[in-house]
């Protein structure tokens, strides 16, 4: 009975959680939006600005961490090194070099 009232438990506050920084996550945002309508700033400009762009972001992001699965996969098999390791030092790795590329590649185009 424990076990299962820890996994509920467990599960509850991590849903809880995800969903609190969610909810602030968009409130904030609609504050801010709310507050630049207010002093008048045009918000259509700044709005388009970012869709045009996250389809760039997201695939350069995915594409990087499969890469990084695929070393970190080389790494483990040929290496002998830690699974846990490997794999997630090499995708966060290739994660956030691909974000890197993706915001040189933004700030090249936006000037």
């Amino acid at each position: 009975m424990d076990e299962i009232f820890r996994d509920f438990l467990v599960t509850f506050i991590i849903v809880a959680a995800i969903f609190g920084i969610v909810y602030v996550y968009f409130l904030t945002r609609h504050r801010e939006r709310m507050k630049m309508m207010e002093q008048g700033i045009d918000l259509s400009e700044i709005i388009s600005a970012k869709k045009g762009w996250i389809a760039l972001k997201y695939g350069m992001f995915g594409i990087g961490l499969a890469i990084g699965f695929l070393v970190g996969n080389v790494l483990y098999e040929y290496f002998n090194m830690n699974d846990i390791i490997s794999f997630s030092s090499m995708s966060f790795l290739f994660g956030g070099i691909s974000l890197v590329g993706y915001f040189l590649i933004e700030t090249k185009y936006r000037k």
